[in-house]
């Protein structure tokens, strides 16, 4: 550790959840001196996948550290009446790389084409997001998500597709299209555009709400904000194939990107310490006997085991960087989401259809649970069903990630998730069983911001990222906080274009 000791760092980083990961990445292949820290001794940080022994210890650091945006979490494992059948028991603890932050990737998002022009990309398998579903009444309905679905949907009475075209027609406008004052948009929200602008039946309020991805109901979303999100879900369609307009990566999703991108920084000269938390940081004193010019702008730091390290930029979460818990202007998040992790012992094949005629069988798919009251009332609770080809579970199985936003009281919140879980269960059939549970709640930002998400710097060479977006999306805005982070490090000379390139001279991630 003396190494580290002795050498100035231009930024020492702190935790590796996405944000850091790719602000590592680019600072490394812009030719900085990057060490890169996390208390964990796995990579993800808030965006980590566990192994079943790794959530025993994940409990214990949550428990640990009350200001991480963890909170409340617990394991259960139901009791199965068939313990002893082979397909109702859980395998190896290695065998399941459950994700702690699940999200999906937009088809036409910034995230990928950025994935591509690192090179990155190469050492990622992106996997299809296939059907959308709505649960109610006991069934499982599929969601049409393109126009050509709508004519096909024998489901749907000829009215219901002339109302649902229409509105389809207008999602798919170019912005600016519109014959409605963009004031009325901005004013109305997205029940009250069911309602009276386009007719909608009551039927599809569900479905629509959930090409939205929506994290509160039809009454509290604003049409302009569902309109750009359903928009985006429709654009996104065929754009990479017939069928299907998401993807997730192979592996345990956010967190094998992360784990890809600190790989990949590693290559480019950035040093990894796992297992090493950050206890302090000061700056360092100009007045000191020993303190140099160079030096008289630097801060100091001290890692658990007593190591002092030297940096001219420290970069992290607030709750990640000592004595910046709360720093000015870094107000605690309000959102709060209820979240648990599921494994059951089916591997539900009929919720993974082929994308389209030899198209790709997907390994993700989405279902809102629809209670009768989610559209106009309640939050809805959304379940991100991985298949066993998704790498996250044993084969034969299959992992359920469900989330509702906390709208009532933690605990009424809570039971809803597990309500959701056990009625969507009962529509699989008897042999369906959960084996395991891990739930919890997460602190952040429920939805993606679009605006007002940007990076904080308490001091000039302090840089404060907020809270993540818990959203099921990726939000792309994790691109633009990371970027200004990275101008920050390079300063005035910094150039553009080469945020996160690759450049295949210096050296090569395939090495």
């Amino acid at each position: 550790m003396d190494s580290l000791s002795e050498e100035i760092w231009d930024v020492v980083i702190v935790g590796t959840s996405i944000p850091q990961s790719l602000l590592a990445l680019s600072l490394s292949r812009s030719g900085k001196k990057v060490l890169h820290i996390d208390r964990h001794t796995y990579y993800g940080g808030n965006d980590a996948a566990v192994s079943l022994q790794d959530a025993e210890e994940w409990l214990k650091d949550v428990e640990k550290y009350p200001n991480s945006a963890f909170k409340a979490a617990s394991i259960s494992r139901p009791q199965s009446e068939e313990e002893n059948s082979p397909t109702s028991s859980l395998g190896p603890s290695r065998s399941y790389t459950l994700s702690l932050n699940p999200q999906v990737i937009y088809a036409q998002s910034k995230f990928l084409p950025s994935l591509v022009s690192s090179r990155i990309h190469n050492q990622l398998e992106f996997l299809a997001v296939g059907s959308w579903w709505v649960q109610r009444d006991g069934c499982i309905h599929k969601i049409p998500s393109t126009r050509e679905d709508v004519f096909n949907d024998e489901s749907l009475s000829m009215k219901d597709k002339r109302g649902l075209m229409k509105f389809l027609r207008y999602v798919l406008q170019e912005e600016g299209e519109s014959a409605t004052d963009p004031e009325d948009e901005g004013d109305m929200s997205l029940q009250a555009a069911f309602d009276t602008k386009f007719k909608v039946p009551a039927s599809l309020h569900a479905p629509l709400l959930a090409l939205a991805l929506s994290s509160v109901p039809a009454s509290s979303i604003p049409f302009r904000k569902a309109l750009a999100r359903i928009r985006r879900h429709m654009r996104s369609m065929g754009y990479f194939g017939p069928g299907f307009g998401a993807v997730i990566a192979k592996y345990g999703g956010n967190s094998e990107i992360s784990q890809v991108a600190c790989r990949a920084a590693a290559v480019g000269g950035g040093v990894y310490l796992l297992g090493q938390e950050l206890t302090s940081v000061s700056a360092v004193d100009p007045d000191a006997a020993a303190t140099t010019s160079s030096e008289s702008s630097l801060l100091e730091g001290t890692l658990v085991d007593g190591t002092k390290i030297k940096t001219r930029f420290l970069a992290g979460f607030p709750s990640e960087i000592p004595t910046l818990e709360n720093p000015h202007g870094t107000e605690s998040p309000s959102d709060k989401t209820w979240r648990s992790i599921n494994i059951v012992s089916d591997p539900l094949r009929s919720l993974f259809p082929p994308t389209s005629d030899n198209g790709p069988v997907p390994a993700a798919a989405i279902v809102l649970v629809d209670d009768g009251e989610t559209s106009l009332e309640r939050c809805p609770v959304y379940l991100q069903v991985h298949s066993d080809d998704a790498g996250e579970c044993p084969p034969g199985q299959c992992v359920i990630y469900a989330s509702v936003r906390v709208q009532e009281n933690d605990e009424s919140s809570k039971q809803r998730l597990q309500d959701a879980v056990q009625s969507f269960l009962d529509t699989q059939g008897a042999s369906t069983s959960l084996l395991w549970s891990l739930s919890y709640m997460v602190s952040g930002l429920a939805e993606d911001p679009h605006s007002g998400y940007s990076l904080l710097q308490p001091s000039p060479s302090v840089l404060v990222f907020p809270s993540e977006s818990h959203d099921i999306p990726f939000s792309d805005s994790v691109l633009d906080v990371v970027k200004a982070a990275w101008r920050s490090v390079i300063g005035a000379d910094a150039d553009e274009t080469s945020f996160l390139r690759f450049e295949a001279r210096e050296y090569d991630v395939d090495d």
